[in-house]
């Protein structure tokens, strides 16, 4: 009887972790960021893992935002999820998804012509301004701030869809890799989740007034066309606390935000991160 009792004694350990279970706010798509929660995690046991090939950092509560790029191609996608156990050997979830294709609209805009072809100088400093930018989305690390979910940035008008391909002048441009929200100039533009300001970017060519936040684990947001910024580099600001005021400074026709998201350098839509949009609303703003 002893040695049963002590056999049982020895698994439990293994047992309790196989009940760990991997629970996703909606099911992966391109161009898109969901949240996954891992249940039922025994007790001092450590988790890493995988999505669609890249490493997945964990927060202490057993949560990771998974994102696909918005030029991801469709098929079947896997996520892996190890739990290295304190005793006994490493335990492996895994989820596979098939993931379908995704169609982006084009969209034709007619500007000046010198903010299109610009001259060697401008061209110059554009390309500067945005290799600053582009230098931050490398970050990881960091003080997580998306935990949560997220919330709007402004209330307004979306006058411009993410994925859509701009069409300059006649000329086919990089695919848009945020959405734009149109509002009345002045109107406070906030934190969309708890982060620090990792750049603050004055007159910009392109995104003019620019902020950008770090909200831990390689998760960033982007803020462009700013009339005003309240935050300055370093500081660590709550969701949903004013950062500065909507604007159409840089190359903007009108007042509005453009607003990005990158997790981990794979470029998600702003409108369907956790927390945004209801689930039934996810599948209709997919086009």
């Amino acid at each position: 009887m002893f040695r049963y009792a002590l056999l049982i004694a020895l698994l439990l350990p293994s047992l309790k972790g196989m009940a760990a279970d991997l629970s996703l706010s909606a099911p992966p798509s391109i161009g898109t960021a969901v949240m996954l929660q891992v249940t039922e995690v025994p007790d001092g046991a450590r988790l890493t893992g995988h999505f669609h090939g890249k490493p997945l950092p964990f927060t202490a509560n057993h949560r990771a935002l998974l994102a696909l790029d918005m030029e991801a191609k469709p098929g079947s996608v896997l996520l892996q999820v190890e739990l290295h156990l304190p005793q006994g050997p490493k335990e492996v979830l895994t989820k596979t998804f098939l993931v379908p294709p995704r169609t982006y609209r084009e969209e034709p805009l007619t500007l000046p012509k010198t903010q299109v072809e610009l001259e060697p100088e401008t061209a110059a400093r554009a390309a500067q301004e945005t290799a600053t930018i582009t230098a931050t989305y490398s970050r990881r690390g960091g003080r997580v701030g998306y935990e949560e979910g997220f919330q709007l940035p402004v209330t307004g008008r979306f006058s411009g869809v993410f994925g859509s391909r701009r069409i300059l002048n006649g000329k086919p441009r990089k695919p848009h890799n945020g959405t734009d929200i149109a509002a009345p100039q002045g109107t406070p533009v906030v934190a969309i989740a708890s982060g620090e300001v990792a750049l603050r970017g004055e007159e910009y060519f392109f995104t003019g007034n620019t902020l950008v936040l770090d909200h831990g684990d390689g998760v960033l947001s982007l803020y462009a066309h700013l009339e005003s910024m309240a935050v300055q580099p370093g500081e660590w600001v709550a969701a949903g606390t004013p950062i500065g005021t909507l604007g159409k400074t840089g190359r903007a026709t009108g007042p509005h935000l453009h607003w990005s998201v990158m997790v981990r350098q794979d470029r998600v839509d702003p409108q369907l991160l956790p927390g945004i949009l209801p689930a039934t609303a996810s599948a209709a703003a997919l086009q």
